[in-house]
């Protein structure tokens, strides 16, 4: 789920390596770095360098798409070729787009190292629509990069560094990480997309929020404000953005001071969200680079875990 605001910098080197980790994991575990991938930020989002039939692009990061995309613009720029039988509807908080062919590239690779979907027939489609990324910034973004892609990989994401590392993890489960911090597991569902979900608790509210890379800030729903029992009135006095992202549309958000945020059993202080016109099927809010940035994270697709640096 791809959006952005009014935020506000690719760098572009390789490192390949490789490790192996025999700890409590087991000696079976090994992991194996794929690619080291320094990215930009763009409107407080993560560009990564991907590349595309040989052509070098600018992609948002973006955990909770659940598909990714490329612009009209960046098909032809590209050289894609369209599916003349297949075609997608993208939306976001800019609306939804009617269904476009969707676009072919005959390779992508990211940090190097090829890109496919997790599938028998190593499909790498994209779909096709309008985004709003990059407007005004003076940076071309291409597309949205989703977990379709990414989950073939556990992501190791250190924000404040602006480094992406991609492991291969075969073998592993529990605690299995290499690194010399402390770290913790926190409790998440993997839905059917592998976009994560895990439980926040707002004014004491059980909610549902996407871990969502492509989110250039947090943002809860209207449907989850009306479970907090807040009416429109309550949003009156709140400072105003707005935003964009997937779909041609421009929407107004408002950062609402709450009583209590509480995040993976931590409480945000300041307790601040943006509301806005959200809907996504399954979850009441979007958790994105405002609380990612402080924070280093890894995502285990291979696991099933998302774990966090800090005791």
């Amino acid at each position: 789920m791809e959006m952005i605001g009014v935020f506000k910098g690719i760098g572009l080197s390789v490192l390949v390596a490789g490790i192996l980790f025999h700890g409590t994991a087991g000696a079976a575990c090994s992991l194996t770095v794929r690619a080291t991938i320094p990215f930009d930020m763009v409107n407080n989002q993560i560009i990564v360098p991907v590349e595309v039939n040989g052509i070098d692009a600018s992609f948002v990061l973006d955990t909770g798409a659940s598909r990714s995309m490329v612009t009209v613009d960046a098909v032809h720029r590209l050289g894609l070729a369209r599916d003349q039988w297949v075609g997608t509807g993208v939306g976001g908080i800019g609306g939804r787009d009617i269904p476009l062919a969707n676009a072919d590239p005959r390779s992508m690779t990211l940090g190097g190292i090829p890109l496919a979907k997790r599938l028998f027939h190593h499909d790498t489609s994209l779909a096709v629509g309008v985004m709003a990324t990059g407007r005004g910034s003076g940076r071309l973004i291409d597309g949205l990069l989703g977990p379709d892609f990414l989950s073939v990989f556990d992501l190791d994401l250190h924000v404040a560094d602006r480094r992406l590392i991609l492991y291969a993890v075969p073998g592993c489960s529990g605690r299995f990480l290499p690194w010399p911090e402390g770290y913790r597991s926190i409790p998440v569902d993997f839905l059917i997309g592998d976009e994560i979900r895990l439980q926040v608790l707002v004014d004491r509210t059980p909610l549902w929020a996407l871990l969502d890379t492509g989110a250039g800030f947090s943002m809860l729903s209207v449907p989850a404000m009306i479970r907090l029992g807040m009416r429109p009135a309550d949003l009156a006095s709140d400072p105003t953005l707005v935003a964009g992202g997937v779909g041609a549309r421009r929407v107004i958000v408002h950062l609402h001071r709450f009583r209590s945020v509480e995040i993976a059993g931590e409480s945000v202080d300041p307790p601040l969200i943006f509301v806005g016109p959200l809907s996504v099927p399954g979850v009441g809010m979007m958790l994105g680079e405002d609380w990612l940035a402080s924070r280093r994270i890894w995502i285990s697709y291979a696991t099933k875990q998302v774990f966090v640096a800090g005791h």
